[in-house]
């Protein structure tokens, strides 16, 4: 009976790791690049780690056998869109590396709608959207309870072409807009990154 409880708590853990998300970004770098055609190509190189995994593990309630669970969700989760490299390493941690090109007029919640790391949006007006969660004090809060760390940055650069409407960087591309990315560094409340751009075509 305690085995069948246990393969039954293994599938639901698997049916939220995949489907639910409640993911984590730790320490990563996200980047962004808009094309002059509305286009744009991203990439995550970074940790995503499973909530409920940590905060079990912080709790000493994460068993071997639980572990090796997440361990075989390598390949499951690498078949999902732009996964290119997915290496568990513990305590729900997984080191992934995601990269996508994005038609024209595409929307983008990565990693999805219910676990928003970074959203692009393209508006009614022309523009595109690009933002970034908000981490407020109780979240920190939390986060520090499972023993969760944020420390991660958003890059965005644009192409020719692409206009920049508005935007609350925090490091702004050099040489006349030459050189260098739209930064901002993620891991306090003051941290809300969003910048607006606008295709040419």
């Amino acid at each position: 009976m305690l085995r069948t409880y246990r393969v039954m708590v293994a599938l639901i853990l698997i049916v939220i790791v995949i489907v639910e998300g409640c993911w984590i970004p730790e320490k990563f770098t996200a980047r962004i690049v808009v094309h002059e055609d509305g286009s744009y190509t991203y990439t995550y190189d970074g940790i995503l780690t499973f909530a409920l995994a940590l905060a079990a593990a912080k709790e000493g309630k994460l068993t071997p056998k639980d572990e090796a669970v997440l361990k075989k969700e390598e390949e499951a989760i690498r078949r999902e869109p732009g996964f290119k490299k997915v290496s568990y390493s513990g305590n729900g941690r997984y080191d992934v590396f995601v990269e996508r090109t994005c038609k024209a007029g595409e929307p983008t919640f990565f990693v999805s709608r219910e676990t928003m790391i970074f959203s692009i949006v393209p508006k009614q007006d022309g523009t595109i959207e690009i933002s970034s969660f908000k981490l407020t004090e109780k979240d920190l809060i939390q986060l520090r309870n499972i023993g969760a760390t944020v420390n991660g940055y958003l890059k965005v650069s644009v192409d020719k072409g692409v206009e920049v409407v508005k935007h609350n960087a925090s490091s702004t591309p050099k040489f006349f807009g030459l050189f260098g990315d739209y930064e901002w560094h993620i891991k306090s409340p003051d941290a809300a990154p969003y910048i607006y751009v606008r295709p040419s075509s």
